[in-house]
C-alpha cells in the first residue's frame, strides 16, 4: 500500500523534499528517527512508493505516520486526506476554473519539479505567465475547465502562436502536486 498524493504531499512538505524518490525516503527515515521513531527504510520505501507492495502495513505502522503530520491517529489523516471518488468534491483539492476572476493568477505543479502561472483571461482561458521545466511557454493559451490536486493536467486546446496545438496533458503519475490562486 502507498500513501495517497495528499499525505505525500505532506510528508514532502514536512522534510523539505521529495519523499518518492529513494533520497527523499531516506530523509524522511532519518527525521523520523531523530524524533525517536523508528520505522525502517524499507517500510518507509514501501509506503512512499519507491517499491512497490501490495502489502498493507500495520495499524501502529500508519498511526506513527499520522501523529508525525501532527494527527491524533491513522483514521483522521486518511479522513481529511481522503480521494474518495473523482476527489473533485473537495474545495480544497480542485479549482472549478469557471468561478475564478477575470485576472486571477494560478499557480500550478507536478512533478518532478514542474511549475506554471496562468492568467484567467475569462471564458475559461488561461494565458500561460510562466513556465518552468514545463512544456508549455509564456504567452500560451490554454483552454481550461477544472484542476485537482492528484489528477493529471489537462489543458482542452493550447494555442501557440495563433496555432492550436491540440489538447495538452501532464501530471499523468502523481498528478497535480500543488494548486494555489495566487492574492494579488
Amino acid at each position: 500500500m502507498t500513501l495517497n498524493s495528499l499525505q505525500l504531499e505532506k510528508l514532502s512538505e514536512k522534510i523539505g523534499q521529495d519523499v518518492t524518490t529513494p533520497a527523499g525516503a531516506s530523509v524522511l527515515c532519518l527525521d523520523l528517527e531523530k524524533r525517536g521513531i523508528f520505522i525502517g527504510l524499507n517500510t518507509v520505501k514501501r509506503l512512499v512508493g519507491v517499491i512497490p507492495s501490495d502489502v498493507t502495513p500495520r495499524k501502529t505502522t500508519l498511526n506513527i505516520i499520522a501523529n508525525y503530520l501532527g494527527y491524533p491517529n491513522w483514521d483522521l489523516l486518511q479522513e481529511d486526506t481522503a480521494m474518495e471518488g473523482s476527489g473533485f468534491g473537495r474545495k480544497d483539492i480542485f479549482i472549478e476554473m469557471s468561478e475564478l476572476d477575470k485576472d486571477a493568477v494560478v499557480e500550478v505543479c507536478w512533478k518532478p519539479d514542474r511549475r506554471i502561472l496562468i492568467r484567467h483571461d475569462g471564458n475559461n482561458r488561461y494565458s500561460v505567465l510562466k513556465s518552468e521545466n514545463s512544456k508549455l511557454r509564456p504567452g500560451d493559451l490554454l483552454s481550461l475547465s477544472q484542476l485537482a490536486i492528484g489528477f493529471p493536467f489537462i489543458a482542452d486546446n493550447v494555442i501557440r502562436d495563433l496555432k492550436s496545438l491540440g489538447c495538452y496533458r501532464a501530471a499523468d503519475g502523481a498528478g497535480i502536486t500543488r494548486l494555489d490562486v495566487l492574492e494579488d
